[in-house]
């Protein structure tokens, strides 16, 4: 089930793949919708508002914890001009924005993924309310290479950074899946959070990542986009057990502590040996 999601054997290298370039919708109907893809959404749209709520939830808890926008961003209007590129307007005659954009937090709020605004090198703006580990309110103004710092065995994800940068403001855009398992149950893995205690898989999530990117303006101005989705690991356990068994078995010890997969391990182990 989740074979484009896990590597095996693990590494951190970053596998970018191209994509289209993503676009959304804030104005599309139900029926708009249900037209253009031939689905039943009935269970998408609840998601929809469920995700959006917990979005402000997580607003509220967090504050600048989850979002901030430089005094660069804010002259450079890179939150309106994300927005613009992601397609968020109005009708193409009615050059209106789908509702007000003063800043990155009414962007982060609009749509379901967490937004990470790239301006010449630097990480300019962003909200992200989704987040594995990481405070966004801490990384204001830093490269990629000084955001990849804190991450295990990241040799080969600093020597690709200035690359990523290149690839990401040269008008195509790419995407990658990363994945974890956490014991908080939420979309959020904000290190604010206290993760509980565990000693079975049972109640554990199994989060996956989405990342895809886009370029906003070409050769300065790129924009992440991160859509975060969360399974019951006991549920994917029964589909890919051996595949997720693999790549934890297969990862150092570095990173098995990064990604607090050092219990995860175990109880996998444990696990096998009784059955």
């Amino acid at each position: 089930m989740f074979e484009h999601v896990i590597r095996n054997p693990f590494d951190m290298k970053p596998v970018f793949n191209t994509c289209e370039k993503p676009v959304f919708n804030a104005n599309e109907t139900d029926l708009e919708i249900q037209s253009q893809r031939k689905l039943e959404l009935d269970n998408l749209n609840e998601t929809d508002l469920e995700i959006q709520s917990q979005r402000k939830l997580e607003l509220d808890n967090l504050g600048s914890n989850i979002w901030f926008e430089t005094d660069v961003a804010v002259e450079e209007k890179l939150s309106e001009k994300t927005a613009a590129k992601l397609s968020l307007f109005n009708q193409p005659d009615d050059y209106q924005l789908f509702t007000e954009c003063n800043d990155v937090k009414d962007l982060g709020l609009a749509i379901e993924d967490d937004v990470v605004i790239m301006h010449n090198g630097k990480l300019e703006a962003c909200f992200v309310a989704f987040p594995s580990s990481w405070n966004a309110g801490e990384k204001v103004g830093k490269s990629l290479v000084e955001l990849h710092e804190p991450i295990a065995d990241n040799e080969a994800l600093l020597r690709a950074s200035d690359g990523i940068m290149r690839a990401m403001t040269s008008g195509q855009s790419y995407h990658r899946y990363t994945w974890g398992i956490s014991s908080l149950n939420g979309y959020s893995n904000h290190p604010l959070y206290e993760k509980p205690e565990f000693d079975s898989l049972d109640n554990l999530t199994f989060r996956v990542e989405h990342e895809r990117t886009m370029t906003v303006t070409e050769g300065t101005t790129a924009v992440f986009l991160i859509h975060v989705d969360t399974y019951p690991l006991k549920e994917v356990l029964k589909t890919d057990f051996g595949l997720i068994k693999g790549a934890i078995d297969s990862m150092t010890d570095s990173v098995l502590e990064y990604k607090n997969l050092f219990k995860v391990k175990e109880l996998m182990n444990e696990y096998l040996l009784s059955t």
